[in-house]
């Protein structure tokens, strides 16, 4: 893992008490993210080379999905998304000599291909989200990644809570969707929603813009939207297509 600067020491402990103030039934649900761009022209070889090690959790009888997706948009274009959630802490224990030989095999077959990778870990936000984790794997998904200035970690929640709400409350035809929270691995505070698309007429907005749909609910001056705006610092947008020949689902 690379070092984090010491600059980062306070941001990291906002993160924290924004894990620690939401009330969560049972574990946290954790998702462990994986971004690698593959050497220069080592695409094909990149996936081969997953393809082989995969063979390696099969043996094992890995319980735990992997799935692998391409980032087709944004600033990571090229690079594969791969992604292990539904985990809590206490599951990642007791699994240090699997650990040992994982690592072995991936050092054989796809450090090779290899050119950079970060690792990080989310946990699932529930309480944010209007779509459930462990469904129907969709052919593609949009990801949005919400950079917040760090005082704006409950201005930000308590504005997508009200949405949610308000969604409910008007029948809004949104697509559900998932929300994740950074805990370690990256810079933030930093929130994730994830939508899953089967198609391109799935990225088709409702007719009613989301800011009307907040009127009908709370009134003409609601200010939800511009709340929310507030609190973030900016935005990074992409999509990734899945990629189930690169994917390990263990057998039922």
């Amino acid at each position: 893992m690379k070092k984090q600067p010491l600059m980062w020491a306070g941001i990291g402990l906002l993160m924290l008490s924004a894990s620690m103030s939401f009330s969560q039934n049972g574990p946290e649900h954790v998702c462990e993210v994986n971004v690698s761009a593959p050497n220069h022209g080592a695409a094909k070889l990149f996936e081969e080379a997953r393809k082989t090690h995969n063979k390696f959790h099969v043996a094992e009888k890995d319980k735990t999905p992997i799935l692998v997706w391409d980032l087709t948009t944004g600033p990571n274009s090229g690079d594969y998304l791969t992604v292990s959630c539904g985990m809590t802490w206490k599951d990642m224990d007791g699994h240090d000599d699997f650990d040992k030989r994982d690592a072995a095999d991936r050092a054989k077959t796809m450090a090779p291909a290899v050119g950079t990778n970060q690792q990080s870990y989310y946990i699932y936000r529930g309480d944010l989200s209007t779509g459930k984790e462990g469904e129907n794997i969709a052919k593609r998904m949009t990801i949005v990644h919400y950079f917040l200035k760090p005082s704006g970690i409950v201005q930000f929640t308590d504005s997508v809570k009200r949405i949610n709400a308000a969604i409910g409350q008007t029948n809004y035809p949104s697509k559900p969707t998932r929300w994740y929270q950074l805990v370690n691995g990256g810079t933030g505070p930093h929130y994730v929603a994830v939508t899953d698309r089967n198609s391109w007429a799935d990225m088709q907005p409702p007719e009613q813009q989301m800011s009307e749909m907040l009127k009908q609910a709370y009134g003409a001056d609601d200010k939800t939207l511009q709340s929310l705006r507030d609190a973030v610092d900016h935005t990074v947008s992409e999509m990734a297509d899945y990629r189930p020949a690169l994917s390990y689902v263990p057998a039922k």
